[in-house]
């Protein structure tokens, strides 16, 4: 026991020496650093992780002006059809219209909510807004309690939504970050994707306008409003402009190169620099970062077995910077899934920034062995194979009506032999254990029995001689008696 005691000492003597020697160096020393930009709050999140890949006082509270759209059309896909007929109110039109972003619409206009939302997002209508909250919620005030649910669901922190159209209220606000978070969920719609990726829609006639309305995308990244085409962004796929005197210049962009979709933030900024600092972030962000699938990298034998029950989300992704690879990153396998069919969920971080998660999904389960069958005959059954016809040699029951034979088939030489195998280990187990408790009380037992039978050896030596001596001098007295 001291033998192996100084041993582990100097073991650990000897990798305490090797550290000390050795400087660490982390993988967040390896993040790109950030280019200049004059926003004063932005956040630059790549949508399918939810990685922010940079930021500056993200989490600031700060006016959003009409980016609050975003949220207003993400309530509108997820509770609506988008041939739904939305009737524009009273307070719709005269409440949102005035000097502020609209489509001159009037009370009693009907349009579709497809219509409405391209009419919201391409040309940022006040109005289109309104009649949407009112339309999914029933009233403006259950559609703001809408917002703010859905905002909490999200994870933000900072917001406050008041109205759907962010016309100034000192009772609505949010941060970057929040809104980041709000743009990329509504990124992963489909519809959404392609009506803020438009750069131009026509509204039919309605019942109010004899004529169609045109619409343009105020977004310069992704369409030269008023032949302004200095923005235009190659990998642009959409966004919303915002403007308020309290707010300043707000802009949520989208860009996509390949598989990696990035949404860029930037609140309370000055015109154009909204633009030059999302462009500059996109390129840098498209230079210095990566997508990876998950499914790629992780390999286990157990998904390319027919009996394997679980399997890796064959969608899951991490971000990681040009000069990393896979092996880099740290996993931590989190079990606090409520869905039944994800059994733990695979975190992915490099240095101190999450990059990625992988949900850990079961199977289909079909194995032969354990598959429940039922067959059932009517009266006149249909002519079946011969293969498929189960029949009781040993016993006939009497004929019925109906009658059903359930068939269970169950691997038990496999089992058996399981269990044998479990039985076996637990029993060797419990022996080196005894042997490992006792082995002191053996020794001792053992040194006891030879001790014994080495006294006992010596007292019969003894008597032995003693005999001999007793056995001898009756000799000699017998021979002194003879005549």
């Amino acid at each position: 026991m001291k033998k192996i005691k100084s041993m582990a000492v100097c073991l650990l003597t000897a990798v305490m020496c090797m550290i000390s020697t050795v400087t660490p160096v982390y993988a967040e020393e390896a993040w790109p650093d950030m280019p200049q930009m004059e926003a004063p709050s932005m956040c630059v999140m790549e949508v399918s992780t939810g990685t922010i890949l940079y930021e500056r006082n993200m989490d600031e509270v700060n006016y959003p002006a009409s980016i609050t759209k975003i949220m207003t059309a993400l309530l509108a896909l997820e509770h609506t059809s988008m041939d739904e007929i939305v009737t524009f109110s009273e307070e719709a039109v005269y409440g949102n219209e005035g000097d502020t972003s609209h489509i001159s619409r009037d009370i009693g206009e009907e349009m579709t909510m497809e219509e409405c939302l391209y009419g919201m997002m391409l040309e940022s209508a006040n109005e289109c807004a309104w009649a949407i909250g009112e339309h999914v919620a029933g009233s403006m005030s259950e559609f703001t309690k809408m917002m703010n649910e859905r905002a909490k669901e999200l994870g933000c922190q900072n917001t406050h939504f008041n109205n759907p159209n962010g016309l100034p209220d000192e009772e609505h606000w949010t941060s970057a970050h929040d809104m980041a978070l709000i743009s990329a969920e509504a990124y992963k719609n489909e519809t959404f994707r392609v009506i803020c990726a438009s750069g131009s829609y026509t509204i039919p006639p309605t019942n109010k306008h004899d004529e169609p309305t045109y619409l343009h995308n105020h977004h310069k990244m992704v369409y030269p409003f008023r032949g302004d085409r200095e923005h235009l962004y190659e990998y642009a796929t959409g966004g919303k402009t915002g403007y308020t005197n309290a707010a300043g210049s707000t802009l949520v962009s989208f860009a996509q190169k390949d598989d990696m979709a990035i949404v860029c933030v930037v609140m309370k900024e000055k015109s154009p620099a909204h633009y030059v600092d999302t462009r500059t972030m996109f390129d840098h962000c498209f230079e210095n970062f990566k997508l990876l699938q998950v499914k790629d990298y992780v390999k286990k034998e157990a998904d390319e077995k027919e009996d394997a029950f679980a399997t890796i989300d064959e969608e899951a992704t991490v971000v990681l910077p040009m000069s990393a690879s896979f092996s880099d990153l740290k996993c931590e396998i989190v079990y606090d899934q409520t869905e039944e069919d994800i059994l733990g969920t695979q975190v992915y971080s490099y240095g101190e920034r999450v990059v990625g998660k992988a949900d850990v999904c079961m199977k289909e389960w079909d194995r032969p062995g354990f598959l429940f069958t039922e067959t059932i005959r009517e009266d006149e059954p249909e002519e079946v194979p011969q293969s498929q016809v189960e029949t009781n040699t040993t016993e006939k029951e009497p004929k019925s009506d109906k009658s059903h034979n359930i068939h269970i088939e169950i691997n038990a030489r496999m089992i058996g032999m399981v269990v044998a195998m479990i039985l076996g280990l637990i029993l060797i187990i419990l022996i080196l254990y005894w042997i490992g408790t006792h082995s002191y009380v053996l020794r001792q037992k053992i040194a006891g029995m030879k001790s014994r039978r080495s006294e006992k050896h010596r007292y019969q030596t003894i008597r032995d001689t003693r005999k001999s001596r007793r056995r001898n001098r009756r000799m000699k007295k017998s021979k002194n008696l003879r005549f």
